[in-house]
């Protein structure tokens, strides 16, 4: 699950968005083209003079890791973006008291660890993040990356599921079971996981982060949702096909992007066993996409 997302609203190369609009049809998923070779190396390339130049960026993982997980359009100039990425995430986490620096944390997609970083580095005058960050993904590379990378507070789990928009193809699987007990965690969150998943997938994460979560913790998860579209909505994305329950931007690729209404997931979250669920999104739309907020 190291699924795109960031800031989708950035032409390429600063062009207009028919232009945009014309480039993602030809390449519904640019996470997949980080698996080519050649546009590996060309892309780890621009990343050689600012990791030399700038100390702060060597420690982040190689160019190709980080647009597989969703930098818009940045495709050169993206480091400053993954460092500051989940700033705001946490602060409201924390401000709103859904979890502590002592929390038990999972994070489904956790990719190349965009969100698991600011908790690995967190050093305020000797207080550091003393709790536990697990990170669940279907990308063998970023899930190596992550385990040679982070301390022994945080694990991290190759998930058996698949994903022909991230090269991640097989027989088909039974639903995918996180290996760990039940009542574990505080929080369970995802960055755009559910922007990825079809109907079934969807309900399969939704009862994991359910199962998982301690009584009383709460799940996250960003996603496209129509009643809060993104500014994109009518120009790069439309949703005009249909799969169940998932609106879905390209037939060719499903997983591309799939977005969902209001109703059908809180209905789904009810369902499942949630107390409440409700909608966090940016006034107007814009950028960020709505997250899904339920208790357990």
């Amino acid at each position: 699950m190291a699924y795109t997302s960031a800031n989708p609203s950035r032409a390429v190369g600063g062009f207009g968005p028919s232009f945009d609009r014309a480039i993602r049809k030809l390449f519904p998923s640019t996470s997949k083209l980080t698996f080519n070779p050649v546009f590996r190396v060309a892309v780890d390339a621009f990343d050689v003079i600012p990791r030399l130049i700038f100390p702060e960026f060597r420690a982040l993982p190689p160019n190709h890791l980080r647009i597989r997980i969703g930098v818009g359009n940045r495709l050169f100039n993206n480091q400053s973006d993954f460092l500051v990425h989940a700033r705001d995430f946490w602060m409201f986490v924390f401000g709103e008291g859904i979890a502590t620096m002592r929390a038990d944390i999972l994070d489904i997609g956790v990719g190349c660890g965009r969100w698991a970083h600011w908790l690995r580095d967190y050093n305020f005058r000797g207080r550091r993040f003393a709790g536990s960050y697990v990170g669940v993904d279907i990308d063998e590379e970023a899930i190596a990356w992550c385990r040679k990378n982070y301390d022994d507070r945080f694990r991290f789990y190759l998930s058996s599921d698949t994903s022909v928009s991230y090269n991640h193809t097989g027989a088909a699987q039974p639903a995918y079971r996180i290996p760990l007990a039940d009542n574990t965690f505080d929080l369970v969150f995802s960055n755009s996981l559910l922007t990825h998943l079809l109907e079934a997938e969807l309900e399969n994460y939704l009862r994991e982060s359910h199962r998982l979560l301690k009584p009383g913790g709460a799940m996250m998860h960003s996603h496209f949702n129509i009643e809060h579209p993104p500014a994109t909505y009518g120009t790069r994305h439309t949703f005009s096909h249909r799969l169940g329950n998932a609106l879905i931007e390209s037939e060719a690729q499903p997983e591309a992007a799939v977005a969902y209404h209001t109703d059908f997931l809180f209905d789904l979250c009810r369902r499942i066993g949630f107390s409440s669920s409700e909608i966090v999104h940016m006034p107007g739309g814009a950028q960020h996409q709505p997250i899904l907020l339920c208790r357990k």
